[in-house]
């Protein structure tokens, strides 16, 4: 088959698929009432240890390990994302210890936000899990509903988790470029693409086409979006990780992503689906660790992706899903491209392994995967 042909069967391919987790990192579990053993919401200053079953008074905020019942009016909620606790407000709950004897009342305060660790460093939750056993068993992240603006400056889609910001989070930036023929709310309208990335916290910007020869679109873009971090009457103002940036596409997407690099603002790519048609230009052109996903021998892409991944020469890890096509790849792959940005972006660097060791997730059952230059 040659380039003309190819080109023009990926331009008219559309793409499906893409986004999912639950949180494995250990959050300080607040102060342990006393007699009930239940962690509580904080309240303000912790009373004194409970004793034969009466509520202690107010007293001194209770050490690790120590606990005692509310005594006076409910406390703000710590700004610390602790599930619960009885710190005074501000500050991180307390590491509970043994129940104190007795059942001392349970404190009254808001509990803190749950999901993220004590002392949070700015960085995106960890996360256990981010695909189930299916295909399209996507596993969605800790964060909330997606705010989806539709008609930015650049004329693509910006869509970020309405929590945005939540306990300092500063979030890294994800930029794609769709396949051809299609656009953000086909992508929207065939799985909710974008809400599944958004749950993990990323902010999103997808442009509004893709282009076998021009990069324009992703450039603009991220460079919109990057400036928006520093307007402040911008929902994103001072939210944003400037320096931690992820660019994907399928098909036609991909060969953008290509065309796009080099481009120092960005971390990583991931290719979908999307060779670069012979391997002229495109894998030269990459500078940071890649990930090259398709589906088997089947996919009109697959040939393109083979190549590419021969001629590398930054990082690279290659997955086929077998149970996939040129039109299922990004979606069935979900939990994939996830656990790429979060290692990635985030820093989560328990997801290294799984793609790169016998064994790992992202190594066996329906993944087929091939490393190089590690």
């Amino acid at each position: 088959m040659n380039i003309r042909v190819q080109c023009r069967i990926l331009a008219i391919l559309p793409f499906l698929g893409l986004g999912c987790g639950g949180d494995d990192d250990t959050v300080s579990p607040g102060i342990t009432a006393a007699g009930g053993g239940a962690t509580t919401a904080g309240n303000g200053t912790a009373g004194a240890v409970a004793v034969g079953g009466q509520a202690g008074t107010a007293g001194a905020t209770a050490p690790p390990g120590i606990a005692g019942a509310a005594a006076g009016t409910a406390g703000t909620a710590g700004t610390a994302a602790a599930a619960a606790g009885t710190g005074t407000a501000g500050m991180d709950a307390p590491v509970a210890g043994a129940p104190a004897a007795g059942t001392g009342a349970a404190g009254t305060g808001a509990a803190g936000m749950a999901g993220m660790p004590s002392g949070s460093d700015g960085k995106l939750p960890h996360v256990a899990m981010v695909e189930g056993m299916g295909n399209e068993d996507a596993v969605l992240g800790t964060f909330g509903p997606a705010v989806k603006v539709k008609d930015t400056p650049p004329g693509g889609w910006l869509v970020y988790p309405m929590d945005i910001g939540r306990d300092g989070i500063k979030h890294p930036i994800f930029i794609f470029g769709p396949g051809g023929g299609t656009d953000p709310p086909y992508y929207d309208m065939n799985g909710m693409h974008w809400d599944h990335y958004a749950s993990y916290g990323f902010v999103i910007y997808i442009a509004p086409m893709s282009s076998f020869s021009s990069a324009a679109a992703l450039d603009d873009g991220l460079t919109w979006v990057i400036a928006q971090n520093d307007v402040a009457t911008s929902p994103l103002y001072q939210k944003l990780d400037t320096t931690k940036v992820g660019a994907a596409g399928h098909s036609q997407g991909s060969v953008m992503v290509f065309n796009f690099m080099p481009d120092e603002r960005v971390t990583t790519t991931i290719h979908i689906s999307g060779g670069s048609m012979g391997g002229s230009g495109g894998p030269a052109n990459l500078t940071g660790p890649t990930f090259f996903l398709c589906g088997p021998s089947s996919d009109v892409a697959y040939a393109n992706c083979e190549t590419d991944f021969g001629i590398t020469k930054v990082p690279t890890v290659y997955s086929n899903i077998l149970s996939a096509s040129h039109l299922t790849s990004g979606r069935y792959g979900w939990g994939a491209i996830v656990a790429w940005l979060l290692w990635h972006l985030a820093g989560h660097e328990e997801w290294k392994k799984e793609f790169l060791e016998p064994g790992g997730k992202f190594q066996t059952g329906r993944y087929t995967t091939k490393t190089k230059n590690w």
